[in-house]
């Protein structure tokens, strides 16, 4: 493998007040992705009754915006790798802003649908991100860089549940795309611009194959989930597609041991840490985006079914808005707990501490501080997992692998987080019951998801968030539970 040095001859790269205008730009890039994103999470029920949407496919503009990005993750961070990350960045950048002009002007659900999935492409814009922190900073900036970059996440997290509320209460979920499609251009211009690139190339290939097998495995998978409750569980269609699926994930493992550039490192798996890290991904996204998807449409449900009769998007926001707070208030915490006690342990916490929002949510939903509440307490969880996962990754991977496994390991998260807005439709559409709207004739009913649906999915999301504490206690690292650095730089473990 062949690789093109930077001007600096060692990668090192200028210093971190040299490379300040690198980091702004890709930091407002990274917070500008997650505000899109989760702009329109307050806005789920009101885009559902603008396409009259009845059959559960509006799980979908979450669903597949995730499903893309899981496909587009590794093929961008590699295509990053042979041709240049700023150049791959700048052309995902425009296909992005194209996704965004196309769901503003979206005239059916499934027209939305297909923008979001072409949006998705902004999912590969982090390991580009990421790549270019590493090819332009001296590697002992690179961590700090990296660290800014994700702590971005949460503010756009923050800002967009607000935000987004906002616009469309206000104005309408498509003005928030009307809105930040040209800040996006301008972000976009600016980043072709001043970003100076690395000129950190290697040679191979790219694993398309391996990203379709994979992509359509998850994607006949998520079919089969949605659809089956309409065409009937032991329909041949649905039994196809969960054959297709299981036939496709085979393949693709098949493949993947006998590529020379994979989409997924299988042995990498033989690593205790990076598999405890990859399975409480798959989980913490499950959990995490069953959530989102589920209680802006139980806040807006009337009294009448046990919801709170929300009619705001904002406000919806509003309620939701603690769970951005806590990640950006804890997010850093976590870091500093996991160099004292491990960041396997504040790991496995962290899903504890999502479990139990999720019990306070079962418990106390119909009372407005109840709901907040718990929404604090997941945004907590979710700080310490999403900061701890990263961290126990670069514990259990040489510096030389670091890059690959953490990029399987947010492939793996958002996996998992496509699969839990359409496991939460799936579990809504099993308790509907009819609703007379107040004012209308007694023979006018509406079908909307009951108490009893919502209180299930929430217990799903919490089994989930179980199921991914235990991965993360059973296959802890057996390099260690502490950080120091090797004389090069790297992360490296030592022995409690």
């Amino acid at each position: 493998m062949s690789e093109t040095k930077n001007a600096n001859g060692n990668g090192s790269g200028l210093s971190l007040k040299g490379n300040g205008i690198i980091l702004v730009l890709l930091s407002f890039t990274a917070m500008m992705v997650m505000f899109i994103e989760i702009m329109l999470v307050p806005a789920l029920p009101i885009i559902a009754q603008d396409f009259n949407d009845t059959s559960g496919w509006i799980s979908w503009v979450l669903s597949v915006y995730l499903l893309v990005g899981a496909v587009a993750t590794p093929l961008l961070g590699r295509l990053g790798d042979i041709y240049g990350k700023k150049k791959v960045l700048v052309i995902a950048m425009a296909v992005y802003i194209l996704a965004l002009a196309g769901c503003s002007i979206s005239w059916s659900l499934p027209s939305l649908i297909g923008f979001r999935a072409v949006q998705g492409i902004g999912m590969g814009m982090f390991p580009l991100a990421f790549g270019i922190v590493r090819d332009t900073f001296s590697k002992d900036n690179v961590p700090v860089a990296i660290g800014v970059i994700s702590a971005m996440f949460s503010v756009g997290v923050s800002i967009g549940l607000l935000g987004g509320g906002y616009i469309v209460s206000v104005l309408s979920w498509r003005d928030c795309f009307y809105i930040v499609t040209p800040l996006f251009v301008v972000l976009a211009f600016l980043v072709s611009r001043l970003i100076k690139d690395g000129h950190v190339k290697t040679s191979g290939s790219l694993d398309v194959p391996g990203a379709a097998m994979l992509g359509g495995s998850v994607f006949a998978f998520l079919l089969a989930l949605n659809r089956g409750s309409d065409w009937g569980w032991e329909s041949a269609a649905i039994i196809g597609l969960f054959a297709a699926s299981v036939i496709l994930l085979a393949v693709f493992i098949l493949w993947e041991r006998r590529t020379p550039d994979p989409v997924i490192r299988l042995k990498l798996f033989a690593n205790r840490g990076i598999m405890g890290a990859n399975i409480t991904s798959v989980f913490a996204g499950v959990s995490m985006f069953l959530m989102f998807q589920t209680l802006p449409f139980f806040l807006m449900s009337p009294t009448a079914v046990g919801g709170l009769a929300l009619a705001d998007a904002f406000i919806v926001g509003v309620y939701m808005f603690p769970s951005a707070g806590g990640q950006l208030v804890f997010a850093p915490l976590a870091g500093i707990l996991g160099r004292k006690i491990g960041p396997d342990k504040v790991l496995a916490a962290g899903m504890a501490i999502l479990f139990a929002s999720y019990m306070l949510l079962i418990q106390f939903h119909r009372t407005e501080l109840g709901i907040m509440l718990s929404m604090l307490v997941a945004g907590i969880g979710l700080g310490f997992v999403m900061v701890s996962l990263i961290n126990l990754v670069a514990l259990s991977s040489s510096q030389k692998e670091f890059g690959v496994a953490s990029g399987m390991n947010t492939l793996f998260r958002v996996i998992g987080g496509s699969i839990g807005p359409v496991l939460g439709s799936v579990i809504l559409a099993g308790f509907m019951v009819s609703w007379n709207p107040p004012g209308s004739p007694a023979s006018v009913t509406v079908k909307i998801a009951s108490e009893t649906g919502y209180v299930w999915a929430w217990t799903v999301g919490a089994i989930c968030a179980i199921i991914g504490m235990i991965a993360a206690l059973v296959f802890r690292s057996t390099e260690g539970s502490s950080f120091t650095e090797t004389p090069e730089g790297s992360p490296a473990a030592t022995q409690e």
